[in-house]
């Protein structure tokens, strides 16, 4: 006999919290979705990144982040002067041709009803590194990024998208606003700040981290003088995991340990004191006036189970909870205001084909991606889930975690990540559904029928129809368990085709 739970907008949202896992879940139900895919969005050109867009929106994506590459704006970057009469401050001094890309970016992600991240970042000019004596330019990107420069560079940043600039390749056309920020990326990594560490009289210091927090005050410095002090603006955006060998200017630093000494907090959440905090300049601690954390919180090589810890000192999304005892330490202890969202910004899985190497299958890319979603929906202190790339990239080296193949066909999880399923025992003798209609509009219910196949190669039947809460399109229910596979179906209302989700079994 069919299920059938057909609600009143009330009673889907009651039904939704009645429903929900144990814990305050309810919180975060309205979490929105992050893309990020520079390459196609900034680096490719018009008809690529307007394409793009449109895959973008047609997926249900709340939110692009980006990179603005610091040495890709600034005129003569690999100059170790700064060149005469520039101030970085001003948009005007940098070239029309520099901003047209994130200009159209912005614009046309706006056009979409997409929201953007923008992450002011290396690498860095030669002329705003504080190592010049580095022979190649390579190493000068990277090292020492003077907090100056950086402040004037976010500035003009936030000064070209603050709602009021005129665009002077648009008829005089105002750029939109851009009100969500964040610092840097991957600092705790070498490839974009260094030295991460140093021997300094013997002893092994920590350097990065204190570097970061100066870049972090620069760009508050920056937002606020440019009229983005209310706006959103993210500490963080650290890789996964570290490392304990290697060079010391490059060697990645553990994000745990590298958010407790920018933060100068100790492994037990107290106010770091001695020769570490000497070391990191800690004395006289002024609260960073940021509003959330952001982290990529990939497992070792994107290829394990979303439900892979890491080491100690790593973070994955299964081992968030130690990133939320520095959050909640550095409310604590002041460095912070308290109670601050996690925000994922970067996030994927490597498949193979066409990684033979380090890649996962394609069905467990997609069962992947919705695993990591229900693991974050669960979690009131997250604010967002993240997929990095659209599109695998060319060279077998760089990151195959597209939804799509290099030449543009689309793997399964192109299909799950914009409808996401998983599907968990629940007590007794019922199933947990879990789900979302990502395409559909904030606020709109949906009605979404699960469908349950007995066993392998029998047709799916329908065995409910739930509707949508009204915030971001997630439906959370339970139903009597049965054996076989799972899918969702969903006819949009206002018009369009229908579209099935993955078929998925009970996981844990």
């Amino acid at each position: 006999m069919t299920l059938i739970l057909r609600l009143s907008a009330c009673a889907a949202v009651l039904l939704a919290v009645l429903l929900a896992a144990p814990g305050p879940a309810a919180a975060s139900k309205t979490q929105v979705s992050v893309f990020q895919d520079d390459r196609l969005l900034v680096l490719s050109g018009d008809a690529t990144r307007e394409r793009t867009l449109d895959d973008l929106e047609t997926l249900g994506v709340d939110v692009v982040h980006s990179i603005v590459f610091w040495h890709h704006m600034a005129p003569r970057p690999t100059s170790r002067r700064r060149p005469r009469g520039f101030d970085g401050a001003d948009p005007s001094s940098y070239a029309p041709s520099a901003w047209d890309k994130y200009d159209k970016l912005v614009a046309g992600a706006a056009e979409r009803g997409i929201d953007v991240i923008l992450s002011p970042s290396g690498p860095i000019p030669s002329w705003a590194s504080g190592c010049p004596k580095e022979r190649t330019v390579a190493r000068r990107r990277t090292c020492r990024p003077n907090e100056t420069q950086f402040k004037r560079f976010v500035e003009a940043i936030g000064t070209r998208y603050s709602g009021r600039y005129e665009d002077e390749n648009a008829d005089g056309d105002r750029l939109p606003r851009v009100r969500r920020w964040s610092v840097w990326n991957e600092p705790n990594q070498g490839g974009w700040l260094t030295p991460q560490y140093a021997r300094v009289r013997g002893r092994l210091t920590p350097v990065a981290p204190r570097l970061y927090r100066g870049l972090v005050r620069a760009a508050i410095k920056g937002l606020r003088a440019s009229g983005h002090a209310s706006d959103d603006l993210l500490l963080g955006e650290t890789a996964p995991l570290g490392r304990r060998t290697g060079p010391l200017a490059t060697r990645p630093t553990p994000p745990t340990e590298f958010l407790r000494d920018v933060l100068c907090l100790d492994e037990k959440g107290r106010s770091l004191k001695g020769t570490r905090a000497k070391q990191l300049s800690c004395k006289g601690f002024r609260r960073l006036a940021v509003t959330g954390f952001s982290h990529h919180p990939y497992t070792r090589g994107g290829s394990a189970r979303p439900t892979t810890r890491g080491g100690s000192t790593d973070i994955t999304i299964s081992s968030a909870n130690r990133l939320k005892s520095i959050v909640a330490a550095a409310g604590r202890r002041g460095r912070t205001r308290r109670n601050l969202p996690i925000w994922y910004t970067e996030y994927g899985f490597q498949t193979n084909p066409p990684d033979d190497l380090f890649g996962v299958s394609l069905d467990d890319q997609a069962a992947y991606i919705n695993q990591s979603d229900f693991i974050a929906y669960r979690d009131p202190a997250v604010r967002s889930v993240a997929q990095y790339e659209l599109r695998d990239e060319a060279p077998l080296a760089s990151f195959q975690t597209g939804l799509q193949f290099v030449d543009g066909r689309h793997k399964p999880a192109f299909a799950a990540y914009r409808l996401p399923i998983w599907v968990t025992r629940a007590t007794g003798r019922r199933l947990r559904i879990w789900g979302q209609v990502r395409p559909a509009p904030d606020g709109a219910l949906e009605e979404v029928v699960i469908e349950n196949a007995p066993s392998r190669g029998r047709e799916f039947t329908a065995v409910a129809t739930a509707e949508t809460t009204n915030l971001k399109g997630y439906i959370d229910v339970r139903v009597p368990a049965r054996s076989g596979t799972w899918r969702l179906r969903w006819t949009p209302k206002d018009g369009g085709p229908t579209i099935t989700s993955r078929i998925a079994k009970v996981g844990r």
